[in-house]
């Protein structure tokens, strides 16, 4: 196809997206890089020192997808400006409308670089994901644009404040937490600056849109490997848990199965030669202490999952908060792996209990199942097919990729 003749969209993303080796990469990827023949993808994405060499080191697969790539300095957050920086900095926020404060993307220099880009590169329309990036629709409104909703991002960061605070400050400071948790359901909910389509990882969060703009839902969608699950190594049986810790509600998940469920269980551990482990970077000192070196491993974070994949007999997922679908569990289920999970873990997964899934919610209730589906290789077998199959029917790969091929064209179609 001549390259002219294509049609210019800006990827606008939280952090550089390949390789696609974890949940929003691989999110942002699966749908868009498919369709790169058709378009000429220009990134725009956020970062510093460490994103541009990680982007240099990966030069080939960003040159094979991308016609060019910009990457954004981190805007300064208020935690580390001066006094007289957080009053100009929640004013501007004020001014301008914006969620968010005390983690916002937002800077003069990040508008003014994408409007030079948009202007150069002839953008026809842009994808941005997630709202805390939204703020570019509203500073480029004449440029189509989608939002590619991956939580609704309110329920995640509620706007932290500081416990030692009193008197006037404490005042301030939750002023602008209200002021800024109704900007954030404005922008999410109510499309404030008028995205012309939004799309949605779970049927819960889109939903809870109520604004009259085009909707779809596009979840995380993975490639089903064709596995013949009862080909595993029948010892040790592998239970794992994958998930980085410097998210609160994984740190959170993890330290309740290590205090609620691993004391209920340990002894089965030993008996029946099954080995716990926990996968991710950031990992507590709690749950680093829970290591023995024989059942219960803390390996940190791993570069590469397909061996340990490869090797695991079951996925538990004991989460307690958070919000959107477990991009763990879909990973998991695509290899063929079945799943033990809390409500809250799997929820907007559209799994059911028993069926392609294993749901838990007490200690008492997950210790129990997770030993019988350790113990009972049939039971874990059929799961294994059922969850492919949910996948299958549910998160089709190609038909999301159509859907966003559609919204492309509508967003360029007057260009």
């Amino acid at each position: 196809m001549n390259n002219t003749a294509k049609k210019n969209l800006l990827i606008v993303t939280l952090s550089p997206p390949l390789p696609a080796n974890s949940g929003a990469p691989i999110y942002i990827t699966n749908t868009l890089l498919p369709l790169a023949d058709k378009y000429n993808l220009h990134l725009y994405t956020i970062g510093g020192e460490a994103e541009v060499a990680h982007i240099r080191k990966h030069k080939e697969e960003y040159d094979r997808y991308f016609s060019s790539v910009h990457v954004e300095p981190r805007a300064q957050m208020p935690s580390e400006k001066k006094t007289f920086g957080r009053i100009l900095h929640t004013l501007e926020h004020i001014l301008h409308g914006l969620p968010f404060m005390d983690a916002s993307y937002y800077s003069r220099a990040a508008v003014r670089n994408a409007r030079r880009i948009v202007k150069e590169r002839r953008i026809d329309a842009m994808e941005i994901h997630s709202s805390h990036l939204a703020f570019f629709k509203k500073f480029l409104p004449k440029t189509p644009a989608l939002l590619v909703s991956h939580n609704i991002e309110s329920d995640i960061f509620p706007f932290w404040i500081p416990q030692h605070l009193a008197g006037w400050k404490k005042s301030a400071i939750e002023l602008a937490a209200k002021i800024s948790r109704k900007n954030a359901h404005q922008v999410e909910c109510d499309n404030k600056w008028s995205f012309e389509a939004m799309t949605f990882i779970s049927m819960n969060d889109m939903s809870r849109v109520t604004a009259p703009v085009e909707k779809h839902y596009i979840p995380l969608c993975l490639p089903v490997k064709d596995i013949d699950y009862r080909k595993k190594p029948e010892s040790p049986i592998n239970l794992l848990w994958m998930g980085g810790f410097w998210w609160y509600p994984n740190a959170e998940g993890a330290l309740w199965f290590v205090r609620e469920i691993l004391p209920l269980v340990r002894d089965k551990l030993v008996e029946q030669n099954i080995q716990i482990h926990f996968l991710g970077a950031a990992p507590p000192d709690e749950l680093k202490a829970a290591n023995d070196g024989r059942h219960v491993l803390v390996h940190g974070f791993v570069e590469s999952l397909s061996d340990v994949l490869a090797k695991t007999h079951l996925l538990f997922v004991p989460l307690l908060s958070g919000g959107g679908v477990r991009v763990k569990i879909l990973e998991a289920m695509s290899n063929g792996i079945p799943v033990i999970s809390t409500s809250k873990g799997c929820e907007g997964l559209g799994a059911s209990d028993g069926k392609d899934i294993i749901i838990r919610d007490t200690p008492e209730a997950f210790a129990q199942s997770l030993i019988e589906l350790a113990m009972d290789p049939e039971l874990r077998n059929r799961l294994s097919i059922s969850c492919r199959e949910l996948l299958d029917s549910k998160y089709n790969l190609q038909q999301c990729i159509n859907v966003k091929d559609i919204l492309y064209k509508k967003l360029t179609a007057s260009a």
